[in-house]
Parts: C-alpha cells; sequence; structure tokens
C-alpha cells in the first residue's frame, strides 16, 4: 500500500440518481446527474463538507424546477473526484531569464526570505526609483500602504481579484511565456479605470516554482512584433502594439468585447503565410456522376431496464432506419438520372448485402 502526499489537491463530487413521479400515462422515472464546484485543499484551506452538501441540494432543487411531483428515488453513482494540484503562484525569489533581461522591461526586486514578491513587485511599481529598484530596501518603507488583510501568500494568480477589491484604486493584470512564442495572459483585470494600473510578469523555474516581477516596459516586451523604432502604446488584452495614443484608445472598446488573447500575425516577408491561392487544381473540373443519398429513421423509445444509468450520458431514443434512397447525377446524356428508389423498414436488414448496381 503506497500513500501519497501532495501540498495542493482538487476535490469535486459527482453523484448519479434516479427521480421517479407518478403520472396519468403510468410511474415515470428519469436519471439525473450533478456535479459540485471545484474546492481547493491546502494547509490554509479545508475541506468544507457542509459547502459540498448544500451545492448539491441546491443543484437538485434547479432541477427540480423542471417539473413538479419528481421525488428522489435512490443514489445511483456517488464518486470523490481528488486531483494533484499544483497553483501558479509566486515564491521568494527568481533570476530573470536571461531573454527577458535582454529586454530590459522588467524590474526583478530580489526577495530571498519571504515569499512576498507579489507585494514588492506591486509597490515597485507604484514607487518606482531611479537607482537600483531592484533592491528591497527602496520599497519597505512603503510595505503596509497596501491592504493585504485576508491574504495568503504566496499569492495564487486566481486571489488577484481580492487584492484589487481590497485595493480599490490598484488593477492588475499578469503575464506569463507561451508554450513556443509569444505571451499567455493569466489574469486581464476587470476594472479598467482605475488610478493604477499595473502589468506583472510570472517567471517560471524548477519545479513549478513562480515568481512575480514588475513590467515597467510594455513596449520593450512586446517590441519584437513591430518595426517601429521608438515606443509603442500596448494593447493590455491582445498585447497589439500601436504607434499612438490615439489609435490604441480607438481600439480598446473593440478589443474589450473579446476575451484576452494573444494575438500572431502573418509574417509579411514569408508569402506561405501572408497569401492565401487557390492550389487544388483537380477540384476545377466536376465529377463525371456521383451519388446523392439519403436515410429516413424513426425514433424508437428505450426500454426503461436496457438504460445504464452509471454512464454520464442518458439515451432516451433509438434511431431505427425504415428506408433510404439513392439518386445518381450525371452531365452526361448516355448517363440519365435514375428515379429516386426507397426501400421499407422491412427490406433494411438486407441493404447491407445490397450493391450500388442493384439500386440503380
Amino acid at each position: 500500500m503506497y500513500i501519497v502526499c501532495h501540498r495542493s489537491i482538487r476535490i469535486h463530487v459527482r453523484v448519479g440518481a434516479i427521480f421517479t413521479r407518478q403520472t396519468e400515462h403510468g410511474h415515470q422515472r428519469v436519471p439525473a446527474y450533478f456535479s459540485t464546484d471545484v474546492q481547493d485543499i491546502d494547509e490554509t484551506q479545508q475541506l468544507d463538507l457542509q459547502s459540498i452538501a448544500t451545492d448539491l441540494s441546491s443543484k437538485a432543487d434547479h432541477w427540480n424546477a423542471r417539473g413538479s411531483g419528481y421525488v428522489l428515488d435512490r443514489i445511483t453513482k456517488f464518486v470523490i473526484c481528488i486531483t494533484k494540484y499544483r497553483p501558479l503562484h509566486g515564491c521568494s525569489y527568481l533570476e530573470t531569464p536571461q531573454w527577458l533581461k535582454k529586454k530590459r522591461c522588467v524590474v526583478n526586486v530580489k526577495n530571498t526570505k519571504y515569499s512576498l514578491c507579489f507585494v514588492w513587485s506591486v509597490l515597485s511599481a507604484l514607487h518606482p526609483v531611479a537607482h537600483d529598484p531592484n533592491h528591497l530596501s527602496n520599497y519597505r518603507p512603503y510595505q503596509n500602504t497596501l491592504n493585504l488583510s485576508g491574504l495568503n501568500f504566496p499569492m495564487p494568480v486566481k486571489d488577484i481579484p481580492k487584492f484589487e477589491k481590497l485595493n480599490p484604486d490598484i488593477s492588475v493584470n499578469v503575464l506569463a511565456s507561451g508554450d513556443g512564442e509569444g505571451y499567455v495572459p493569466l489574469h486581464v483585470s476587470k476594472e479598467r479605470n482605475r488610478r493604477h494600473h499595473i502589468n506583472l510578469f510570472l517567471i517560471e523555474g524548477p519545479e513549478r516554482c513562480h515568481h512575480y516581477v514588475w513590467i515597467k516596459s510594455m513596449s520593450r516586451l512586446v517590441a519584437g512584433r513591430t518595426k517601429h523604432e521608438h515606443q509603442t502604446y500596448v494593447c493590455n488584452s491582445c498585447l497589439h502594439p500601436f504607434r499612438t495614443k490615439d489609435v490604441l484608445d480607438r481600439h480598446i472598446p473593440n478589443c474589450e468585447r473579446h476575451p484576452p488573447q494573444d494575438v500572431k500575425y502573418p509574417d509579411p516577408d514569408n508569402p506561405k503565410e501572408c497569401i492565401l491561392e487557390f492550389n487544388k487544381q483537380a477540384a476545377r473540373f466536376r465529377l463525371p456522376f456521383y451519388l446523392v443519398c439519403d436515410f429516413e429513421s424513426f425514433l424508437s423509445p428505450i426500454p426503461e431496464e436496457d438504460v445504464d444509468v452509471v454512464k454520464a450520458t442518458n439515451p432516451i431514443d433509438e434511431h431505427k432506419v425504415c428506408g433510404f434512397a439513392c439518386y445518381r447525377v450525371s452531365e452526361y446524356p448516355n448517363t440519365k438520372p435514375t428515379p429516386s428508389c426507397t426501400v421499407d423498414c422491412t427490406l433494411w436488414t438486407n441493404f447491407t448485402s445490397m450493391s450500388l448496381t442493384k439500386v440503380n
């Protein structure tokens, strides 16, 4: 027997049940399936059994709202799903990757003792300094200016909205490196018009350790996306650089209607990427003839004893073929189109042995 311990796990419950009610047509049995919301469990957050029970009760009440008279007959399945969870959060300190250091676009406050890299990154943005911006001593006097009540550190990305709620004049976006080129927006703030907006970059280290740094220049971060040699104005949602702020201001209302994304445009110097051309030469010629087929079927209820209520899907009716039609189309005069032909359901068992020549 092996016991595996994880620092963080995710738990949710799946339940299958049978509801019954009496109708004028007889006794009706209907299967139902429910799944609770996911709970994250770690050293600071324990499993909330009452929340699971309340969630299941609420989902059952919502399902029962579709019709009156349903009564829970029995529970057919109760599964507790437990998965390993490694949340994205900051740690103490990671060196800036060389590719990012060359851009000279971030401030990485050196913090080796406490897991407060999120706090120091935010303070470095709120109180920028001209000399030695990576030194922690520059920001210690401002540590108590932020409201951190009830927050856990290292700071998970999912808890950033809590930080924004506690600090109503600050909004925060978080980016990370993509699988290949480009960047991934991990969190885009819903607060658009706050006094201080801060862009952070989440650096990934060994053993999935992460570290926040402040992006002091979005223009330098995405400089490779434009040939413009001066400062650009970058959209926080799609990360596209614009030459003037007026163009960016006109772009933002349209961009905010879509989910945050990293847009990659075709390379104008590569014809294979930026030119779309027709190359299916064989598709220019019509086929000498082709067959148009159609099937007809009717719905037959599945007997209740044949329903497997353990599965996640519930089959109710079965399609049974009652006939088919096959029509030959040709533009050649010596091959006239055939009239449509059909068969009834009694001939369906012999359909698999039929050939097209027999249909014609």
